[in-house]
């Protein structure tokens, strides 16, 4: 489907995250994503609602690490809904005032992609679908890849039944090529950080979101330059480039610039379609994640918050933000 006038009326922001991080750019991204929501066909708005997915799953993980760090309100799913989903408890209502059952009904109706939740009920234990059998429960070191791996599998269309109420098979080719951009990315950096530290195999393989045996080897224990990425993703160089840059923030910044030319490159087969509107967001919730920052502090926040954590999670950061 096409959007003309959607796309037409699009405000255009300059992508600046110097203002950004400064305070000088103002956006209120939640408020423009419900209003372009509103906006989209049915299939369009799941397909828009699942990029966000990944902000829940930052989310749920930051609830059972507690990790400290600030709830991100660009996820589908509210604090609340978190605790649902991961605790089955509801926060604001008396302990024993809703059935196991009752709890469970409410947990259903979230709308998270069946492979997500899968992974969660993994995680309290409980099997992954009915039917399928009982599953090893995951560890909290674990909780975190696998929500990604199956992200990915939903966003490109490889997640085993339905998806996400049935849409995989209609997901728009912007966010199969975004994902599949998306998690090499991720692995790329997180190889690159253990290679120059010098982690065992077995670390390196915890920190990688791949399935293919193939390039799980390559990015673990390869030992090209580029862990054999150079023919296969076609911004293999300008990743290692900025990670070849020594200061975090201004890392993180040029990363995100390039973060930004991949979804304009994949919106250009989608000028007026829901890709090219995936793009506009993918530009705001990058401007947005600075925009978050202490306004005339982002820089130095930026440093305390990578200062106070170690340098696994540092790494893990760098891969999962954006």
């Amino acid at each position: 489907m096409q959007y003309y006038y959607l796309v037409a009326g699009l405000t255009e922001y300059p992508f600046d995250i110097e203002a950004a991080a400064a305070g000088g750019l103002k956006i209120d991204v939640p408020e423009i994503k419900r209003t372009i929501l509103g906006e989209l066909a049915p299939a369009d708005r799941r397909a828009v609602e699942l990029l966000y997915t990944y902000y829940d799953i930052l989310n749920i993980v930051g609830y059972v690490k507690r990790t400290g760090l600030p709830f991100n309100v660009l996820g589908n799913l509210s604090h609340k809904e978190v605790a649902l989903l991961v605790d089955r408890t509801v926060e604001g209502e008396g302990e024993g005032t809703l059935l196991p059952e009752e709890l469970a009904a409410r947990e259903e109706e979230l709308d998270v992609p069946a492979a997500i939740r899968a992974v969660v009920e993994r995680f309290r234990g409980g099997q992954a679908e009915e039917g399928a059998g009982e599953l090893a429960p995951l560890s909290v070191e674990d909780l975190e890849r696998e929500l990604f791996l199956n992200f990915y599998r939903v966003c490109e269309g490889t997640a085993e039944g339905s998806g996400w109420f049935g849409l995989v098979a209609r997901l728009p080719e912007f966010l199969r090529r975004w994902a599949e951009y998306d998690r090499t990315v991720r692995n790329i950096v997180a190889a690159y950080k253990a290679r120059q530290l010098g982690w065992p195999a077995e670390v390196r393989a915890r920190m990688i979101v791949e399935e293919r045996q193939e390039l799980r080897e390559a990015y673990v224990s390869g030992l090209a330059q580029d862990f054999g990425m150079r023919d296969r993703f076609p911004y293999t160089e300008e990743v290692l480039q900025v990670l070849e840059t020594e200061d975090f923030v201004e890392r993180e910044r040029r990363m995100d610039a390039l973060r930004v030319r991949m979804a304009d490159d994949l919106a250009e087969q989608d000028y007026f379609g829901v890709g090219r509107v995936m793009d506009y967001l993918i530009r705001l919730n990058i401007l947005y994640r600075w925009t978050a920052l202490e306004a005339g502090r982002g820089r130095e926040e930026f440093r305390e918050l990578v200062a106070g954590l170690t340098e696994a999670e540092a790494i893990g950061r760098a891969t999962a933000r954006r």
